[in-house]
């Protein structure tokens, strides 16, 4: 894994296009856009808690990141509250990654990831983004095309626990030494898929 910023592959969202949620117990006192928020509201004296959230939760693909975050705080009979909302990105980031070693073995490829919750996303030939999907399991299938044209399908699923606000990659590399095989590294697992006899021009 290497280290990244959400903005490495999306654009970050100012304060404004936030929605806040403000709660006292299970009683929703204001919800909307922080723009349309008048902070001279008032409340009583409290507890309370107000969340924060950008983008749809549950929602993937390519530029879907959902940010949230919570926090509870006390209002004081005649005193003004500010409040401070800390969000972390709540869903975790998929990219695909193809070596030269490979790109030379198969000078077309593509491949299709398919998330835990049924969310189809296409990964084409040198597609660099990352996908934001929930933190669940996903699987990946492609047809990788050899320099004679021939077409090698594969299927990998990955049904270890992914986290949130983390970014993976998946690697795809090839070497031909006792036969073509694909190499596939996944949060720091090598998995070597040999793919039988396969025609490589010299």
């Amino acid at each position: 894994m290497t280290k990244s910023t959400v903005g490495d592959y999306t654009t970050l969202p100012s304060a404004s296009d936030f929605k806040i949620n403000i709660k006292s117990g299970t009683s929703v006192l204001w919800d909307g856009l922080i723009p349309a928020y008048d902070s001279n509201m008032k409340f009583k004296a409290g507890e309370y808690s107000v969340t924060a959230t950008y983008g749809t939760e549950g929602e993937e693909g390519f530029n879907k990141p959902y940010f949230v975050g919570t926090k509870s705080f006390v209002v004081n009979g005649g005193q003004q509250t500010a409040v401070n909302i800390p969000v972390k990105l709540g869903n975790a980031i998929v990219r695909i990654a193809c070596t030269d070693m490979f790109k030379n073995y198969f000078p077309d490829y593509s491949f299709t990831l398919t998330t835990g919750s049924g969310t189809v996303i296409e990964f084409p030939k040198n597609e660099t983004r990352g996908a934001f999907v929930e933190a669940y399991k996903f699987s990946v299938s492609g047809t990788l095309t050899s320099q004679s044209g021939q077409k090698v399908p594969v299927n990998k699923e990955f049904s270890n626990a992914i986290n949130p606000a983390t970014c993976y990659t998946l690697r795809f590399d090839a070497n031909n030494a006792g036969g073509l095989k694909l190499i596939i590294s996944f949060n720091d697992t090598l998995e070597t898929v040999d793919l039988g006899k396969i025609e490589i021009n010299d």
